[in-house]
């Protein structure tokens, strides 16, 4: 009973799905489902363990969580069971939009089981919840659930009070879908009741309102199809755009790389000019030692000759004179050559690293920079020429706002990256406070976090400082805040701490989120540019951990990782204590 009730709620609530109608188990387990009911009883051994450590919030979550799958697999018992200890919790912790969702799923299960009163008991405490919350069409929702019930038991008149209600709200808040079901709950109890008329009259309001929606539905489905055209149509254009101008700028890196290896051959053929020169000067001096050798022969044969003798002499001397000169000038040609050489090295291992560079960077645009870039282009394009309705601005203005959040975080990094692989960095190192740093860094993802539901905590000790440059370490304690953010699911914990290790202070960013393969686990702090996307899928680039890397390096320290999948990931870095 109230089948349609129970699908209308399920969508509006992520985690209590829509499997709930009609379904019933197999006469045999399958595999999937032995797998199902395992992890449902470890859920719910988490959730008491949670209870046990009297972290409530916790184990709300993990009770719900099973008794979903318990409600799920049609283990109608246990999922109420778990449910009345989550509703429990959520009792103790004051939140009412809890208590509004698990009295009203305790509600669809107890009519489930036929246990009416106890239903009503639920439906009833769930309406009071959306009273406090100030939300009328739950208010209303509540109300139609019990007249549902109230049919069952043939409380007609009863039903027709709480009909009544739930009618003029949902007139109030034009919402057709409620207002469809209130009057399909009234056709079916006037027609129990006798009134024919009054049943006939409700059921063709139904049917209107049910042509109604689902025309609605017609044209919302076109319009969407004709904006995903023109979507379509509009990036289709600007791929072709920017198709044309990385070729021209491709064409422009070609004809410098055309030059500059112009100028690295005329360099090479300056040198083996030189090499030509020391071999000519090698042979003079071999010729020079030939006359040398023949002269002293000749001095041997006319020893009787006295002026010959003499002149032979004194043309010895001017010989050696000179070439002591021609091989101190040979010396001071081989040391100057053997320089440009070692320059000429160095040009040509610079130029490369230059080129790999380049190449680096203009990967990173092409694909991460521009495509956020053109996200954001399209959105504020369609919002301009009024594609979306009021209701749907707020959707726009929160996918612009993450575009703009991710693409700002991708620009920083990319420019601390690129700075400090072309050796622009100067570390200046001073001593500060760990703990504040880590306060600064949660407060600003603090929002984030909370959107994901996701708890974060510094547990750093006040008194712990570190002797290092604070801004590269404030940037290292972003990005890993961040990416635990992003690999974390709701009901997540993201903790900070730091200690004293081997004369360092080594500090620690860990998550309760989905963890890391062990294979894209060696992939970190690697010289490959390595990126997943986040449990909400958010985007990254893989910057941030070589960034870290980077900066942890310039400041005397290493990091690194563990993790394991499915429980979480801790990540390490260590800094120079405090100089004393």
């Amino acid at each position: 009973m109230g089948r349609s009730l129970t699908h209308s709620l399920l969508n509006r609530y992520a985690f209590v799905l829509a499997i709930v109608i009609g379904f019933t188990l197999p006469p045999t387990i399958s595999k999937a489902q032995t797998e199902r009911i395992a992890q449902a009883q470890e859920d719910a051994r988490l959730g008491a363990e949670s209870e046990e450590q009297s972290d409530i919030n916790q184990a709300s979550y993990f009770y719900n969580k099973a008794a979903n799958t318990y409600w799920a697999l049609n283990d109608l018992d246990n999922a109420k069971t778990l449910f009345n200890k989550a509703l429990q919790m959520a009792i103790k912790i004051g939140n009412h939009n809890a208590i509004y969702i698990l009295n009203t799923n305790l509600g669809l299960i107890n009519a489930e089981m036929s246990s009416f009163k106890e239903a009503i008991e639920h439906f009833v405490k769930a309406g009071e919840s959306a009273q406090q919350l100030n939300r009328r069409q739950d208010f209303a929702t509540s109300m139609l659930n019990q007249a549902n019930v109230l049919y069952e038991i043939e409380k007609y008149t009863d039903a027709l009070d709480l009909l009544k209600q739930a009618e003029s709200i949902a007139q109030e808040s034009n919402d057709s879908k409620m207002l469809r079901n209130a009057y399909s709950i009234f056709a079916k109890v006037y027609d129990k009741m006798n009134m024919r008329e009054e049943s006939a009259n409700y059921f063709n309001l139904f049917a209107a309102l049910t042509r109604k929606i689902q025309q609605e539905e017609i044209l919302r489905k076109e319009e969407e199809a004709k904006q995903m055209v023109s979507q379509a149509t509009s990036r289709v254009r600007e791929v072709e755009a920017e198709k044309q101008a990385t070729e021209r700028e491709l064409v422009e890196r070609d004809m410098e790389l055309v030059q500059k290896q112009r100028m690295l051959e005329e360099t090479e053929q300056v040198t083996r000019e030189q090499l030509m020169q020391i071999d000519l000067l090698n042979k003079e001096r071999e010729l020079q030692q030939a006359i040398i050798s023949h002269q002293n022969q000749m001095r041997n044969i006319y020893l009787g000759v006295i002026v010959l003798i003499l002149i032979f002499s004194a043309y010895i001397l001017y010989s050696y004179n000179e070439k002591k000169k021609a091989n101190h000038l040979l010396h001071q040609k081989n040391v100057e050559i053997s320089r440009q050489n070692v320059e000429i090295h160095e040009q040509a291992q610079q130029l490369r690293e230059l080129n790999n560079l380049k190449d680096k960077l203009f990967s990173i645009i092409s694909h991460d920079l521009r495509s956020p870039l053109g996200s954001l282009i399209t959105l504020l394009n369609l919002t301009q020429e009024g594609y979306f309705t009021e209701d749907g601005f707020k959707d726009v203005i929160d996918e612009l706002s993450k575009n703009v959040g991710y693409t700002s975080e991708l620009l920083e990094n990319l420019l601390r990256w690129a700075q400090s692989q072309m050796q622009g960095l100067k570390v200046v190192p001073s001593t500060f406070n760990i703990r504040e740093i880590a306060d600064d860094k949660l407060k600003l993802y603090e929002e984030q976090a909370q959107n994901k539901g996701i708890t974060l905590r510094n547990q750093i000790d006040p008194q712990i400082t570190a002797y290092a440059d604070s801004a590269m370490i404030e940037l290292v304690f972003r990005n890993l805040i961040a990416n635990a953010i992003k690999f974390c699911d709701k009901g997540s914990v993201v903790t900070t701490t730091a200690s004293h290790s081997n004369g360092l202070v080594m500090v620690s960013v860990s998550d309760t989120g989905q963890g890391i393969s062990s294979e894209n686990l060696k992939k970190l702090f690697g010289s490959e540019i390595f990126s997943t996307r986040g449990t909400s899928n958010e985007k990254g680039t893989g910057l941030g951990l070589l960034l870290c890397k980077d900066f942890v390096s310039l400041n005397g320290g290493e990091i690194w990782a563990k993790s394991v999948e499915g429980v979480g990931s801790e990540f390490f870095f260590t800094l120079p204590v405090e100089i004393e």
